[in-house]
C-alpha cells in the first residue's frame, strides 16, 4: 500500500473534524541537540546533498562543479574518487538512488552514475527532447523524472510560463508530463539597450519529488500546501493551506546573496531587482517515514531555523534548529545544515530529535 492511500483516512478524519468545530489541536515542537558535528568544505556553497548508508554525504558545489565526500565518521571532507574534471567537466546537477550518485554535466551535456569507490556504471546523455534537462529523481521502477523549464525566447518572455515534471521511460525513450509547477518570479528589465525578463531571487519555487512507487509530491508555493499526485494520474490528495509567517526581503538578505559572487562581478549583481516578499519555503526534502520536512523562511541570520513536519493532514510536527544556515537534507537519524564561512561552508549534523 503506498504513502498516499495510507494518508487518506487521515484526510477524511480531519475533515470531520473540522465539521465538528473541533480545531486540531497545535503541533509539537522538537528541537534539534545543540551539540553538533561540525566539517568545513573549501568552497564558496553547497547546493544539494545526498545521504549515503554509511553516514556520509556526497555534496554539489556547482560554482567550482566539483562533488565532495562530507565523512562525519571519519572527520574528512575529500573530492569524489573518479570524478575528475576530464570525465565531469562541469558539475551541475546532483541525485542518488541507493548508494549511487548520478552528476549531471552541462560540459558534456550528460548525466553519470558513480558508485563509493569511485567507479564509473553508466553515462547517459541528455535527452534532446528535454533541452538538457538533467534527472531529478528516479522511481523503483526505473523511470526518470525531470524538471522542465519554458523555453525562454530571445527576450525571456517565455520564462513567465509554467515548469513541467516530465517523466520517461528506464530507456528513456518516451516521455510525458506527470505535473505543471508554478512559473519562477521573473522582472522586466532594460538592459544594453534590450527589454528582457529576469529571474528574481529570492522569490522561491515549487519542490518536488518521487516516492519509490512513482507517487509525485509537490510542495506548492503559492497557495502554500503539499499535494500528492498517484502515479497513474488521477485526484490526488493535498494538506489544507499551512500556516505561515509573512518576511519581506531586506537588505541583509540582498547582502547574503550577492557575497556568493566574485567582487568583480557584484556590480552587475546589484542591478538584479530582488523579490520583496520571502516564500513560505526555502526547501523541502521527503524524510525516512514519507513525510515531508518543508524548511521555511525566516529573517536573515535568524540564530533558530524550523521545519514543519507535515503529511496530508497538516503540519503534524516543528522542528527547530540552532543554525543561520540552510537546509541540505534529512534521514532517519540527523539533519543537515550549512552555514557560509570564511573557509568555505562549514556543514553541521544534528542528532534527530527524539520522538521524530
Amino acid at each position: 500500500m503506498s504513502t498516499l492511500t495510507r494518508s487518506l483516512p487521515a484526510t477524511l478524519a480531519l475533515a470531520l473534524a473540522a465539521c465538528g468545530g473541533e480545531p486540531p489541536p497545535p503541533p509539537p515542537v522538537f528541537a534539534a541537540d545543540s551539540v553538533a558535528d561540525s566539517l568545513i568544505v573549501p568552497v564558496v556553497d553547497v547546493t544539494t546533498a545526498v545521504p549515503r548508508t554509511d553516514g556520509s554525504w556526497a555534496l554539489l558545489a556547482p560554482m567550482e562543479g566539483e562533488i565532495h565526500v562530507a565523512d562525519f565518521a571519519a572527520d574528512t571532507v575529500t573530492l569524489h574518487p573518479g570524478i575528475t574534471k576530464e570525465e565531469v567537466p562541469g558539475a551541475t546537477a546532483l541525485m542518488h538512488v541507493g548508494d549511487t550518485i548520478i552528476v549531471g554535466d552541462w560540459g558534456l551535456r550528460r548525466f553519470t552514475s558513480w558508485v563509493p569507490d569511485g567507479r564509473r556504471v553508466d553515462a547517459v546523455p541528455t535527452p534532446e527532447a528535454l533541452r538538457g534537462a538533467f534527472p531529478r529523481a528516479r522511481d523503483a521502477a526505473g523511470q526518470w523524472y525531470f524538471e522542465m523549464l519554458p523555453n525562454p525566447g530571445r527576450d525571456g518572455i517565455g520564462n513567465l510560463d509554467s515548469l513541467a515534471v516530465v517523466r520517461g521511460d528506464a530507456l528513456l525513450t518516451r516521455f510525458d508530463t506527470v505535473a505543471m509547477l508554478a512559473p519562477i518570479d521573473h522582472a522586466k528589465v532594460e538592459r544594453d539597450g534590450a527589454t528582457r525578463y529576469e529571474a528574481m531571487p529570492l522569490s522561491g519555487r515549487d519542490y518536488w519529488g518521487v516516492q519509490s512507487d512513482g507517487t509525485l509530491w509537490i510542495a506548492r508555493r503559492v497557495r502554500n500546501f503539499v499535494e500528492w499526485v498517484p502515479p497513474g494520474g488521477g485526484e490526488g490528495v493535498r494538506t489544507p493551506g499551512l500556516p505561515d509567517p509573512v518576511f519581506t526581503v531586506e537588505e541583509m538578505d540582498r547582502q547574503i546573496w550577492m557575497r556568493r559572487y566574485e567582487e568583480v562581478y557584484r556590480t552587475q549583481v546589484r542591478g538584479v531587482r530582488f523579490a520583496m516578499i520571502k516564500p513560505p519555503v526555502e526547501r523541502a526534502f521527503a524524510g525516512a517515514d514519507g513525510r515531508i520536512w518543508l524548511f521555511k523562511s525566516a529573517p536573515a541570520l535568524d540564530s533558530v531555523r524550523s521545519f514543519q513536519v507535515v503529511d496530508s493532514t497538516g503540519v503534524r510536527a516543528i522542528v527547530r534548529v540552532p543554525s543561520r544556515g540552510n537546509a541540505l537534507g534529512v534521514t532517519a537519524t540527523h539533519i543537515l545544515m550549512a552555514e557560509e564561512f570564511p573557509e568555505g561552508i562549514r556543514l553541521l549534523r544534528y542528532r534527530m530529535p527524539d520522538g521524530m
